[in-house]
């Protein structure tokens, strides 16, 4: 569970129900589940925190797409020195077996697709580096309903639904 970082810059500003999201999500998961959370949440803090050992990953924080060069597509974590992205360059770099990835922000998937590949970003390179699915965004994500909608996927998933059809359920249960 890596997120809820401070405004590493003033283009990603504190996500005001960041806090939020990771305790509901937190508590569909041992109380040994490893979180970044805050100032903690750093690239290299992700990238030192073995996660090619867990089968779930979620990411609360802003994240960039950019559509010429889709590696340089990040999540934006908290400032550690200068750096404070988590780009998907290095993501491929770190082997995964996650069953699921889950980047809860604005544009996740990417935004460039090329044929044969899709959408390359951030999605496609936790695919790349093992992740067997992962959940990401096409649009912006409103950060009010987000907390429950995740509360909503992992209950389902802990109900033994696929993460597929838990989030089919969590959004309509949103939408009514």
């Amino acid at each position: 569970l890596v997120g809820d970082p401070p405004s590493p810059a003033p283009e990603f500003p504190r996500l005001s129900k960041a806090a939020e999201e990771m305790d509901y999500v937190k508590q569909h998961f041992a109380q040994t589940c490893t979180t970044l959370r805050g100032a903690g949440a750093t690239p290299s803090a992700y990238e030192n925190a073995n996660a090619g050992s867990y089968g779930y990953i979620h990411f609360v924080a802003h994240a960039i797409a950019t559509r010429q060069r889709p590696l340089d597509s990040a999540v934006v974590l908290a400032r550690e020195g200068d750096a404070y992205k988590l780009y998907a360059r290095d993501i491929i770099k770190h082997p995964l077996r996650a069953g699921l990835v889950t980047i809860s922000s604005c544009h996740g998937a990417g935004t460039r697709a090329y044929t044969g590949e899709g959408l390359v970003g951030l999605a496609w390179a936790f695919l790349h580096a093992g992740a067997h699915q992962v959940i990401a965004a096409l649009w912006e994500v409103n950060d009010n309903a987000t907390p429950k909608l995740m509360d909503d996927l992992y209950t389902g998933i802990r109900a033994g639904r696929d993460p597929a059809t838990a989030l089919r359920d969590a959004k309509l249960k949103l939408i009514h």
